[in-house]
């Protein structure tokens, strides 16, 4: 293996170590806000500039009943993540919402 491939392999792999880490603790923060969270089922998610994600769950309710697909929208605090939000709107516009978040975030940082 030539050089220039074995340093791609370790980024690459290093880069997947970091996004699977991030995902699961998205998942943590939203399993934690939920009523039956052994009963989580996740989808898609997304991620902005490690400050902002969103990510489709399905899981059930008090009556025991699956929810459909909802989107959980997260906002990292202190390095945690905190679940904002859980709502029916569609992934599109969680993702619309958290640039919105992040546009009024960085206004305020200048």
């Amino acid at each position: 293996m030539g050089k220039i491939t074995g340093k791609f392999l370790i980024l690459s792999t290093a880069l997947i170590l970091t996004a699977c880490g991030q995902e699961s603790a998205i998942q943590k923060a939203v399993r934690g806000s939920l009523k039956d969270p052994e009963s989580a089922k996740f989808g898609e998610h997304a991620v902005l500039d490690d400050k902002f994600a969103c990510m489709t769950v399905n899981a059930k309710n008090s009556m025991g009943g699956y929810t459909g697909n909802q989107q959980a929208l997260l906002a990292k605090k202190d390095g945690e993540w905190i679940v904002a939000e859980i709502d029916q709107m569609g992934f599109d516009e969680c993702k619309r919402l958290m640039n919105r978040l992040n546009e009024e975030l960085s206004k305020k940082e200048k």
